[in-house]
């Protein structure tokens, strides 16, 4: 029996089409936002060197407020600059800096959520790992996302700890909370927290929890986590370790 084609196969057809389609789009938001980020940076430069040019007496207080928020907006633009070899339509293995990646990450978190108290603590083993970035960086942002969302309000600190254990055949990361954990009473298994119904997610728990959980199995590794009320949560991924070559061919 003749072994069947692409012309065979009208789903199959479909499929690559729409990879097509979505390849190229992603192309083009990409273009777009790059050309907004040089904008934006080219602006802010502009607004700095004339903040900084020689005036007579005092800055006026406008002036200042002006210049800070300048360079608020140029944090911002230099936060979503994508790290080196990142490009979310094309996820393969690459060579990760993990503390640049976690520590954009977190700074993001800490912008949307206006939370710049939440400290981030880093335990890292291994400086790099070789992994899918737009995978990472997805997994990162729920558990950080989670940790900011469910904060203690009365703990006189926040923070949130990644670590990071690299074997020969895997990496653990460790991401842990101070926060509230879960509700005395709720003995939720690893399985029940991170694949909850949708009408339960819009209340509560399990939204970028259910994501990683995704993520994380699509790659053949495992999560585990631990909660306890009013001590935190910790999760502990196991995510296999890939041979770049396979993926540079």
């Amino acid at each position: 029996m003749a072994r069947p084609t692409s012309a065979d196969l009208p789903n199959t057809n479909l499929l690559l089409a729409y990879v097509a389609d979505l390849e190229l789009e992603v192309d083009r938001l990409r273009k777009q936002a790059d050309y907004l980020r040089h904008e934006a940076r080219d602006t802010v430069r502009r607004v700095l060197s004339l903040c900084a040019a020689p005036n007579a007496g005092a800055v006026p207080p406008a002036l200042a407020e002006f210049e800070a928020t300048a360079r608020h907006l140029g944090a911002v633009v230099r936060d979503l600059h994508d790290p080196p070899g990142y490009h979310p339509a094309h996820d393969q293995v690459i060579a990760i800096a993990v503390r640049p990646l976690a520590e954009q990450v977190f700074r993001w978190q800490q912008r949307l959520t206006g939370r710049a108290e939440v400290t981030l603590r880093l335990g890292l083993e291994a400086d790099h790992v070789e992994w899918f970035p737009a995978r990472l960086r997805h997994i990162l942002d729920n558990l950080f996302s989670n940790a900011f969302r469910y904060r203690d309000p009365i703990k006189s600190e926040a923070w949130v700890f990644l670590g990071l254990r690299a074997t020969d055949s895997e990496y653990e990361f460790r991401v842990s909370d101070n926060g509230m954990g879960l509700p005395a009473g709720h003995a939720f298994q690893a399985a029940e927290l991170l694949s909850r119904a949708a009408p339960v997610r819009e209340a509560g728990v399990g939204v970028g929890l259910s994501v990683v959980k995704l993520l994380v199995e699509q790659s053949g590794g495992t999560l585990t986590v631990r909660s306890e009320d009013g001590r935190g949560t910790d999760f502990v991924l196991t995510l296999p370790r890939y041979d770049m070559a396979d993926f540079l061919t």
